[in-house]
């Protein structure tokens, strides 16, 4: 067993839980954004200026610290720390005692335990390479459409068998099935968001206009350093030439293809895009606002507070665990994944008080 894997492996599972609760029907999101009487969002958006906004926070994300304590607990001990690998059998004998740990708040882990017991248990590329499978066979097994089988199976062969990006996936995917059992539409989405970050010159473009694209070729440099000297200001120029000098690194597409994928379903899970020829809440929102520029600043600065919280709290959580701090790609797995769900969570909650006050 990798004590690597099992640690991103349970920071996927309780976020999993999470989010099985925010899309089960009447579901919120835990960001919560708290203003004075008298004080609302709208009045604050409304008003003239850039000011920040006039609020209180609360986000409880002590599941990730207290989880990864719980797993670094049950694992068993040698003379140089946690044991490194563990038989399948002993993989089950820990998913038992985390449950209890736990409380029995065990999502990913109950409901694909064999799947994750595998993966767990793996103790080289081919091993690894079959769990990861099982999972997406498990996430299939109970999807019935079958475009949206089909649109899985094409996932599968993107995202390959990199452990880093199929939980996220797979995850995301498990909590839609628990909590308001349907996916139509979700794999759908993931993989258009995939195929515009690898294939269109712009990128995956987020609700915000955020562009989210795969390393430029070299070739490319000469067009998009013409791109930022018309863009019409230095912040706009900046914007355009982002991602433009990054190493195609695999942290870095970890990274990314974590956020398109999070981004992606979230969005068309919570109603959030527009969808159909429908606006989703998004677009209802800065529709009615005569202060879009503002809003658009607001609601980027309450992702990247939430996503700040939430990578520093799996920082806080791994002190310690020399194999996970070590490995670059472990680390920005499980930081991506925890800072992308943190970001939509803060985006829903301030979208949703917006238009509660808005009157809709």
């Amino acid at each position: 067993m990798s004590t690597q894997h099992a640690l991103l492996t349970i920071l996927h599972d309780q976020l999993g839980q999470v989010l099985t609760t925010v899309f089960a029907s009447g579901g919120t999101s835990p960001f919560v954004i708290r203003v004075n009487p008298g004080d609302g969002l709208l009045a604050q958006l409304q008003a003239p200026g850039d000011d920040p906004p006039r609020v209180s926070l609360g986000f409880g994300l002590d599941i990730l610290t207290t989880s990864v304590s719980v797993l670094l607990g049950a694992l068993p001990t040698s003379s140089t720390g946690p044991l490194i690998l563990l038989d399948k059998l002993d993989v089950s004998q820990l998913v038992d005692k985390l449950r209890n740990a736990l409380g029995g708040r065990l999502g990913l882990f109950e409901q694909q335990r064999d799947a994750i017991a595998n993966l767990i248990a793996a103790r080289d590329p081919a091993g690894l390479r079959d769990a990861v499978r099982a999972l997406f066979q498990q996430v299939s097994g109970g999807i019935t459409g079958s475009s949206t089988k089909d649109s899985v199976s094409r996932l599968q062969q993107f995202i390959g068998n990199d452990l880093g990006t199929a939980l996220p996936f797979t995850t995301m995917i498990g909590a839609l099935q628990q909590g308001l059992g349907n996916v139509a539409g979700v794999p759908e989405s993931v993989e258009r968001a995939l195929l515009d970050y690898f294939f269109r010159p712009e990128g995956y473009k987020t609700l915000d206009g955020e562009s989210l694209a795969s390393p430029v070729h070299l070739s490319d440099v000469g067009s998009g350093i013409a791109t930022a000297t018309s863009a019409g200001s230095p912040a706009a120029g900046l914007q355009a030439l982002k991602g433009l000098l990054s190493t195609p690194t695999a942290e870095r597409y970890i990274r990314d293809l974590t956020r398109v994928i999070v981004d992606s379903a979230y969005d068309v899970a919570r109603g959030l895009g527009d969808r159909d020829g429908t606006k989703g809440l998004y677009g209802g929102v800065v529709s009615r606002l005569s202060n879009q520029k503002k809003f658009v600043a607001w609601y980027r600065g309450f992702a990247s507070m939430a996503e700040s919280v939430a990578i520093r709290a799996v920082e806080v959580g791994t002190q310690g665990v020399s194999q996970f701090q070590t490995n670059p790609l472990i680390a920005a797995a499980a930081g991506s994944f925890a800072g992308s769900v943190a970001r939509k969570f803060a985006e829903d909650s301030f979208l949703t008080m917006v238009r509660k006050e808005l009157g809709s």
